[in-house]
């Protein structure tokens, strides 16, 4: 990439570009490759027109859903400003980062906007084919009534839109979804992921990645998206421990009390979204990162966000039907209420009359179960002891609530004055002066205001749960035996919603679920349809013995009149007798154990009051000491902590400092361009070794200065002092003249510019008005020569078209035709050339016998002459050499050689079978 094509407003205008003429996938590529080419690295981060390339690959780049190159961009820029530290280029990602989750809500806004009408088209197209199927099908029925004879019956309609008519809406909203919204939903998210991911863990970009997580809860709570939500509250929670463990220059300080106040708005958010979204999970996961951020905070919050607090803690104890710990939130958050200025009556009221209501929800055998449940080993009390513990820390209660200590608070005596009345008589019918007997007729009224009531729907098992068990405990004091019809009518209300049938109330009695709260056996006789209490703790011996003689005496009784009817008076009278003087024997001895027994009874009681207060003293006693003690912990572990963070802050600053200090010091001698000296090589030198490299550097440098600057000076001077000696006079007289030179055409120059602005502006004036009366004329007709010359200029266009069009066609016929022929002459050229390389080697061939044969008969005439000199003839030269020439043949080829080498033009051919003849017969 050059540097021009790499400048970025070069880009910028290239992609418009390519845009322009539908090109964006390419305009798309070239900007993804400037932007992660290495050289973009060194542009100034805050340049315009860079922003305005990341804009615009942004938003094409959204169009195809490019969730990642996007990233990629985003994290370019962002590893492009972590190395300026500047403000405004963090303001500028900012800023990038918004526009980016804007761009992708409008595109999502787009697409659930299409579904819609898909989904509306689709269903109009159902409904008119179903309405047509119907037709159909009513007009058959008609057919079938008819005649044979009618004519058939035709229909306008198709099977597909009969199949079309069994397509419900809702398959047609959820084509539509699938195939419009779902992409763009799952393109957001991400879009939402990747933006918090982004602006995480700087300081600098704190406040914009708090108003991404607060845009990321809208999402979730715009379009319902629960699981999306369940991961957003796992990737806040590792965001936040990675910032607990960050410890380098631009990472978020959660000791500042600005950082924690945004941190702790957004977990308030964030408990807000998932109450609203009904994941009670993830809202008590909430109530945790609250309140472990609140313990980190060292100011109090905000009053309103510890409403919220409380107000949401409230509703999830009570979604989970923990009513003691909903109770305990609702009492902080009454507490906090009461003290604003700005509460109105209507919301005290309402505030204060769900705190009572769910107090009274508090189930009464809780307590006993719990015990129950240690005691026989169901869950270990240990379970009990950290949920208790948990729970009243993210309350910050200093000790366990129960049923009793909530309903016997101070604060409660403010509840009842602003609480609604009906509520208040409920209270005080079941806590002040509950009586099984009447209660049912009067709390009547109120449990219908309470079953008519939406708002305290949510309570009415509980309440319900409550009421049954205040009734049996109270029954089971106050009756040994009951009818089963009495005790049933006692929990029986007008409000359906109240009760429950007879079935369930018979199989709660039995089922020992009392056990614990009335501390006896229930019997129950289907027969005579009564209850009966047995084995109770506090019943006497005396009192049994009572009871099982009266029941001997009657039995006996009835026993003796059906055997005898006619048994005297007097007998009568005397087992009356005996029997009242047994009783009152009995009566003297139950009446001394009774009084025996309540001795007993008081003095177990004061010692009991006394125990329990000795007990109360010494684990308030030790509650102070353990109090002290975690406070003084606390407070090393604040003071330590302390001390460990200021150490570590003045260290990280120190050497901060002393970086700082050695790039300064290095950028100072490499600003004087005389040595250089790079950072990276002395990072790990001090300052005094980095300045004694630099002296000794200097020194090097400055010898070497100094043994040149001494050679040339040496050599200048005398050249230097010779000139101007020369140059001086002559410099002078030469300035002189051309001052008095430049004077005089000065002056010149000026008047003839004077002269000639004036006719010039004369001429001008009187061209101006002598032609103003022709602009008009000059318009229409410069507009018809425009459109003339446009008309030529296309005309022309056309016709040099048309004509580079047909020369066009001649050339590439030419060359069609060139490269024909060329390829014929080669054909041809081949054929010469092998049939003249044929002759000559024919030629050489015969040459080659013709040697062969002269030799030949040289041998044998030597031989011959040599064997019979004197009988040998005598031959003549000439004979000679004419038998050693051989055939007539060899010299007619020389012959044709010479002639070819004489021919004036030669052709190709006769080139070739030159050469030829040349290797036979020699140059």
């Amino acid at each position: 990439m050059s540097y021009q094509a790499g400048r970025p407003e070069n880009v910028l205008r290239r992609a418009e570009d390519l845009i322009a003429i539908n090109q964006s996938d390419i305009a798309l590529q070239s900007l993804y490759t400037f932007i992660t080419a290495k050289r973009t690295k060194h542009i100034e981060p805050t340049n315009p027109q860079l922003i305005e390339i990341f804009k615009l690959f942004i938003k094409l780049a959204i169009n195809e859903r490019l969730t990642k190159d996007i990233k990629d961009a985003l994290y370019q820029y962002k590893k492009m400003i972590q190395s300026t530290s500047s403000d405004a280029a963090y303001a500028e990602l900012e800023q990038l980062a918004k526009f980016f989750l804007i761009s992708a809500n409008a595109k999502l806004a787009d697409a659930q906007t299409k579904a819609n009408d898909a989904a509306e088209v689709a269903i109009e197209e159902n409904y008119a084919s179903a309405a047509a199927a119907q037709k159909v099908i009513d007009t058959l029925d008609d057919v079938d009534n008819q005649d044979e004879e009618e004519e058939d019956v035709t229909f306008n309609i198709s099977p597909e839109n009969i199949l079309l008519s069994s397509v419900t809406t809702d398959d047609s909203t959820e084509r539509s979804n699938k195939e419009f919204f779902l992409p763009w939903l799952k393109f957001a998210w991400e879009a939402h992921r990747t933006v918090l991911e982004l602006l995480r863990g700087s300081s600098k970009l704190e406040t914009a990645y708090c108003q991404a997580i607060l845009q990321c809860f809208q999402f979730c709570v715009k379009y319902d998206r629960k699981s999306e939500f369940k991961r957003l509250c796992e990737i806040l929670k590792l965001h936040l421990q990675s910032m607990a463990k960050q410890e380098h220059e631009d990472s978020v300080n959660l000791s500042n009390p600005e950082t924690l106040q945004k941190l702790l708005d957004t977990r308030f958010q964030q408990l807000n979204t998932a109450v609203k979204l009904e994941l009670w999970k993830e809202s008590f996961k909430s109530i945790e990162d609250v309140h472990g951020l609140m313990k980190l905070y060292k100011r109090a919050p905000k009053p309103i966000s510890l409403v919220n607090y409380y107000n949401n803690l409230a509703k999830i104890f009570q979604v989970s039907n923990d009513y003691v710990y909903a109770t305990a939130a609702r009492q902080k958050l009454f507490q906090l209420l009461i003290q604003s200025p700005v509460i109105t009556d209507a919301e005290l009221k309402q505030n204060a009359t769900l705190y009572l209501i769910t107090a009274l929800s508090i189930p009464v055998l809780e307590s006993f179960n719990q015990s129950f449940a240690v005691e026989n080993g169901l869950i270990d009390d240990e379970f009990y002891k950290k949920k208790n513990n948990k729970f009243s820390a993210l309350l910050n209660l200093n000790e366990i609530p129960t049923r009793e200590s909530l309903l016997n608070s101070s604060t409660l005596k403010t509840v009842l004055k602003y609480a609604d009345n009906e509520i208040v008589s409920l209270y005080n019918l079941i806590e002040k002066s509950f009586n099984p007997i009447t209660f049912h007729t009067k709390a009547n009224s109120t449990i219908s205001y309470i079953s008519n009531n939406d708002i305290f729907a949510p309570f009415i098992n509980a309440l319900k749960e409550t009421i049954i068990s205040k009734v049996v405990s109270k029954v089971a004091v106050l009756y040994d035996s009951i009818k089963l019809d009495f005790f049933y009518k006692l929990i029986s209300f007008s409000s359906e919603e109240f009760n429950i049938d007879e079935f369930t109330f018979e199989d709660l009695l039995v089922s020992g679920q009392y056990a614990s709260l009335i501390k006896a056996n229930v019997e129950i006789d289907d027969e005579s349809g009564v209850v009966s209490f047995t084995d109770k703790i506090y019943v006497t011996e005396g009192s049994k013995v009572n009871s099982r003689l009266y029941d001997i005496e009657n039995a006996l009784s009835s026993a003796m009149k059906l055997v005898n009817l006619q048994q005297g008076k007097d007998e009568e009278k005397e087992l009356q007798a005996k029997l009242l003087k047994i009783a009152n024997e009995d009566f003297e001895n139950e009446k001394e154990t009774i009084l025996n027994t309540a001795n007993l009874i008081k003095k177990r009681e004061i010692e009991l009051i006394e125990a329990k207060k000795r007990e109360a003293e010494e684990n308030e006693q030790k509650r102070i000491e353990m109090a002290l003690k975690a406070k003084q912990a606390e407070e090393e572990r604040i003071a330590n902590d302390t001390e460990l963070r200021e150490k570590m802050r003045l260290e990280k600053i120190r050497k901060t400092i002393e970086i700082d200090n050695k790039k300064k010091l290095v950028e100072t001698i490499n600003a004087s361009d005389i040595i250089h000296i790079n950072f990276e090589d002395v990072k790990d030198m001090s300052e005094d070794d980095i300045r004694a490299l630099q002296i000794s550097k200097l020194d090097e440098q400055a010898k070497k200065l100094e043994e040149q600057v001494t050679a040339v000076v040496k050599r200048q001077d005398y050249i230097e002092r010779a000139q101007r000696q020369v140059e001086i006079p002559l410099l002078k007289k030469e300035i002189d003249e051309e001052i008095a030179k430049q004077k005089e055409s000065y002056e010149a120059t000026k008047a003839k510019n004077l002269e000639q602005a004036k006719a010039a502006h004369e001429i001008a004036l009187k061209t101006k008005e002598r032609l103003s009366k022709f602009v008009n004329v000059y318009k229409t007709y410069a507009a018809q020569l425009e459109v003339i010359a446009k008309e030529a200029n296309e005309a022309r266009t056309k016709k040099a078209k048309a004509a580079f069009e047909a020369e066009k066609e001649a050339r590439i016929a030419e060359f069609v035709e060139r490269k024909k022929q060329e390829f014929m002459e080669n054909k041809k050229r081949e054929a010469e050339e092998a049939k003249v390389r044929a002759e000559a080697e024919r030629a050489r061939a015969e040459q080659l016998k013709v040697r062969e044969a002269a030799a030949k008969r040289r041998e044998e005439a030597y031989k011959a002459q040599s064997q019979a000199p004197s009988q040998a003839p005598i031959h003549s030269q000439s004979q000679f050499q004419s038998q050693a020439r051989g055939p007539s043949n060899v010299d007619s080829g020389r012959q044709a050689y010479e002639l070819l080498k004489a021919k004036p033009n030669k052709s190709f051919s006769d080139k070739i079978k030159l050469k030829e003849y040349a290797k036979i017969y020699g140059p």
